[in-house]
C-alpha cells in the first residue's frame, strides 16, 4: 500500500506522530541532504506540514528515506522500550493481516502475560533462595540483575531520563552470555527491573 493511501487511513494523533517525526528530521541540524527539494515542496504547500496532504507529505518523505532509516535504528538501539514485544507479536502474523486494533489488544494482553511471568519468576527465586541448592544459579540472577539495576538507574544522579544505553546494553549482553542465562531468563530479569507499560 502506498504511503498516502496509510496516511489517509490513519487517525490525526498516529498521523501527527508520524508528522512530527518527518518534521524533526527536516529541522535537524545539518538537516536532510535533500533539503532543497524538502524545501520546495514545502513552499508549495505553504510551508506547513501538517497542513499538507497525503500525497505531498509521501513526496517529502521519499527524500528523506535515509534518514528515517537511520532515525529507526537510533530509535531500536537507544530505546528501551518493549521492542521484543512487539517483535513476538508481529512474527506471530505470518499472513499480514492483523489490524491495528487487533494489534493493540494483543500487546495489552502480552504486557499482562508477561507481568504474571516477571512476578511468577521472581516468586520462584525467592524460594529457592529459601530452601534451595542451587545457589550459584541464584547467585547469577542476582549479579546480573544488580547490573541491570544499576545500568537503568544510573541517570538519577545526573537529573536524566531512566535508560539504558546502547553501551550498557552491549555490556549486559556481554554479562549475560558470560553467565549463561537464557534469554527467557535475561528478558525476565529485565523487565523486573524496567517498568512495562502500555505505549
Amino acid at each position: 500500500m502506498k504511503l498516502e493511501k496509510v496516511l489517509d487511513q490513519l487517525n490525526s494523533f498516529e498521523k501527527n506522530s508520524f508528522l512530527k517525526t518527518i518534521d524533526s528530521i527536516i529541522t535537524a541540524k545539518p538537516g536532510p541532504k535533500n533539503a532543497k527539494a524538502i524545501d520546495a515542496i514545502l513552499n508549495n504547500a505553504s510551508g506547513d506540514l501538517k497542513a499538507m496532504d497525503s500525497l505531498n507529505i509521501a513526496k517529502v518523505f521519499s527524500h528523506i528515506l535515509d534518514e528515517y532509516q537511520e532515525y529507526l535504528s537510533h530509535q531500536f538501539l537507544h530505546d528501551s522500550s518493549q521492542i521484543d514485544i512487539l517483535t513476538d507479536i508481529l512474527v506471530r502474523d505470518g499472513n499480514c493481516i492483523m489490524r491495528q486494533d487487533w494489534l493493540s489488544r494483543l500487546y495489552e494482553s502480552e504486557i499482562k502475560g508477561l507481568r504474571k511471568k516477571v512476578k511468577a519468576f521472581e516468586n520462584e527465586i525467592e524460594s529457592e533462595s529459601n530452601n534451595g541448592p542451587d545457589f550459584v544459579r541464584l547467585r547469577d540472577y542476582s549479579i546480573y540483575k544488580e547490573c541491570v539495576k544499576a545500568a537503568y538507574t544510573n541517570d538519577d544522579f545526573n537529573n536524566q531520563d531512566r535508560k539504558i544505553t546502547i553501551d550498557e546494553k552491549r555490556i549486559l549482553v556481554t554479562l549475560s552470555n558470560q553467565l549463561e542465562l537464557s534469554s527467557e531468563e535475561v528478558r525476565l530479569i529485565n523487565y523486573s527491573i524496567t517498568p512495562l507499560e502500555v505505549l
